[in-house]
């Protein structure tokens, strides 16, 4: 049996996205995508290249903001700010989750 694997994309470091595919995968326009990038959430691999490309990984937190701009009706300033204290949360519990797993091993 074969499978058709044209719609996969994988979310990973070691692939790529054109700003077109970050567009397209998020439902966030230009605009958006650019407010995201200026305010630090987003990161092109190489800033000074045109168009710009990402991390395929990006694309999780295109749709993350796509979900919050359209329950919560963000302004783009509050998304970037909702998505940053997010990242900064999720570090933070990755880092308490090392700590505790460091604990266990030293009793």
């Amino acid at each position: 049996m074969q499978t058709n694997n044209a719609g996969l994309l994988w979310l990973d470091d070691a692939h790529q996205v054109s700003l077109h595919e970050l567009i397209e995968h998020s439902g966030l326009n230009t605009d958006d995508i650019y407010e995201l990038v200026d305010s630090g959430v987003l990161h092109p691999i190489n800033i000074a290249d045109t168009p710009w490309t990402f991390s395929a990984t990006c694309v999780v937190t295109v749709r993350r903001a796509t979900r919050l701009r359209n329950e919560l009706e963000l302004d783009p300033h509050a998304l970037a700010l909702a998505l940053s204290l997010m990242d900064q949360i999720r570090a933070l519990e990755s880092e308490l989750s090392i700590l505790r797993a460091q604990r266990v091993t030293y009793r």
